[in-house]
């Protein structure tokens, strides 16, 4: 699977901005790589679980997942973290870096959540990236440390 590629179709808005209607107002945003994200966005879509807008940043091959607001402060994985829905950029090693290059892209044929369910967004990262690593013998750490959430 190459980081672009999904087993869903998606309808795609060729621009950042306008957002989304679906968004709610406030939110946090879960900041992962493409090659961890759309599989684990996958497997949750198979699973039944409802997604919400996802804002892809084709410049640095990042996913930036909308989430419910309040979930930043308990994230605490290493495959990926979770900010605060003002702050949208892809945060990239040795500083923040400006983004070009990004669209929204929401499940097609199906109703869109407001937010993508963080609980099950973590696990199926999770998931992911353990599939990964015993494939690859490769992490897709973020430099976030794992912690426990309860």
């Amino acid at each position: 699977m190459t980081p672009l590629s999904s087993t869903h179709l998606w309808q795609l808005a060729f621009a950042e901005i306008p957002r989304p209607g679906a968004l709610p107002r406030d939110y946090d945003v879960v900041r992962v790589s493409m090659r961890l994200g759309l599989p684990a966005i996958d497997m949750m879509i198979n699973q039944g679980h409802r997604v919400g807008p996802l804002l892809c940043c084709t410049e640095h091959l990042r996913l930036l997942v909308p989430v419910r607001a309040g979930t930043a402060h308990w994230w605490g994985a290493s495959h990926s973290d979770c900010v605060d829905g003002s702050e949208q950029r892809c945060g990239m090693t040795g500083g923040w870096a400006a983004c070009r290059g990004r669209l929204w892209i929401l499940p097609a044929g199906r109703r869109t959540a407001t937010t993508t369910e963080p609980g099950a967004l973590h696990h199926h990262l999770s998931q992911m990236r353990s599939r990964m690593r015993d494939v690859s013998g490769l992490s897709e750490a973020t430099g976030v440390r794992e912690a426990r959430c309860a």
